[in-house]
């Protein structure tokens, strides 16, 4: 079994080290033991003010990334959170995983950029996809509209992982992905699901929380409200091959006749 935190933060005006402070004490008050926490979507600056974007923007080894580090040695957990990253020129929304011993996994930049809050104006897409394993779980990690695709998503599962890990920045606006595809998506892959939101109101946008963990039935394992918490679920190997053997999605959809 594996544990996976998700700190569903209140988005609200506050500095990269103000948001940082919060998250370590958030993860003080663990009791139990957590191989994971996920932070929601542009965690570091906020979403949806170009400004802040811009302003709180760093390289993927800066001094925000840092302290991620440290916190995740501090703790003995991996950490993944979302950020503007600069490269050059260029800004991404990217998300980045520091294991345990505070050695960068993966940074993920999103391929896929809606038109909400302009980010196919403030942002380059990524190009490539992010598989990474940690304790034991072969995870995706994707950000936000990336996991609305169920194209994105089927690829992953045929490349066998266990766990889609998704840090968001979901309004009230659209429901249906944190209710409905985010719980769709692992029903039809037969995989676990981690959807990680912010709450509250900032930037004008209501953040609708309802962050959660969701197991290959496609129900929740657990999930958030609409406060700032961290919430904690387990992951079960063995239900995934139990799903997968009673709903073979993957083997089936190969033999669908294509239009």
């Amino acid at each position: 079994m594996n544990s996976i935190g998700i700190f569903q933060y209140q988005s609200r005006k506050e500095t990269p080290t103000d948001r940082i402070e919060r998250l370590d004490q958030a993860i003080k008050k663990i009791k139990e033991k957590v191989d994971i926490i996920v932070c929601p979507e542009l965690f570091m600056s906020g979403y949806g003010n170009a400004e802040d974007i811009k302003k709180y923007a760093e390289k993927s080894k800066g001094s925000f990334a840092e302290s991620i580090s440290n916190l995740a040695k501090k703790f003995n957990l991996s950490i993944i959170y979302g950020y503007p990253e600069l490269e050059g020129d260029k800004l991404y929304n990217s998300a980045q995983c520091f294991d345990n011993k505070g050695a960068s996994l993966a940074n993920h930049r999103k391929t896929v950029l809606p038109k909400t809050s302009n980010e196919n104006e403030i942002f380059y897409p990524g190009q490539k996809n992010s598989i990474i394993n940690i304790a034991g779980l072969k995870i995706a990690l994707v950000i936000c509209y990336e996991l609305e695709f169920p194209e994105i998503i089927r690829n992953a599962a045929f490349n066998k992982v266990d766990l889609v890990i998704a840090p968001t920045g979901q309004s009230n606006l659209w429901p249906a992905a944190a209710r409905h595809i985010s719980r769709s998506r692992a029903f039809e892959n037969g995989i676990f699901v981690a959807y990680a939101n912010s709450c509250g109101k900032n930037n004008g946008i209501n953040f609708m929380g309802e962050s959660k963990i969701i197991n290959p039935k496609g129900l929740d394992v657990v999930s958030a409200k609409d406060k700032e918490e961290l919430i904690i679920g387990e992951i079960d190997l063995n239900l995934i091959s139990f799903v997968r053997k009673k709903l073979p999605y993957l083997d089936d959809v190969k033999g669908i006749k294509k239009y």
